[in-house]
């Protein structure tokens, strides 16, 4: 990881703790159909009491940032489990002390489905991941595969 992305994320972590909002961009496919690669979001810090299953996370696991669904608290031990809902699996569970925040708001998207963030279905979307994971890594690899297609001119 370059000096200046560690700069950026030190100082986005660091307004986080300071209690402010961040917009940050999305890479990555791993959260499709919601969220897609150069959408924008909001990012604010939650306390692991405020976390509830179903809101998107924000969280740093090996030097990267990642945002997957909450799935659930483990809190006997401070742990958070997460998947992504293009993902067909659910991730390693990750210490409370990882997390940057919850993604409170979707700014520029180019996903038809980016208004759920925050509402009822992302706590469905909790209980019908395991079907719908492996559906949207699906579609998300096709769409993927479209990007890449006009992106090169064909």
């Amino acid at each position: 990881m370059t000096s200046n992305i560690q700069k950026y994320r030190q100082w986005i972590d660091q307004l986080l703790a300071d209690g402010q909002t961040v917009q940050v961009p999305v890479h990555g496919m791993s959260m499709f159909p919601i969220l897609m690669p150069r959408d924008t979001v909001q990012i604010r810090r939650f306390s692991f009491k405020e976390m509830k299953p179903g809101q998107v996370l924000v969280f740093e696991r090996e030097g990267q940032w990642v945002a997957h669904r909450l799935i659930k608290k483990d809190t006997q031990n401070s742990l958070l489990v997460t998947r992504g809902d293009g993902l067909p699996y659910i991730d390693e569970p990750v210490d409370v002390a990882s997390a940057k925040g919850i993604i409170t708001k979707v700014i520029k998207t180019r996903s038809p489905f980016a208004w759920s963030i925050n509402t009822r279905i992302d706590r469905l979307l909790v209980w019908t991941g395991p079907i719908t994971g492996r559906f949207f890594w699906m579609a998300g690899k096709v769409v993927s595969w479209g990007i890449r297609v006009l992106s090169s001119g064909f």
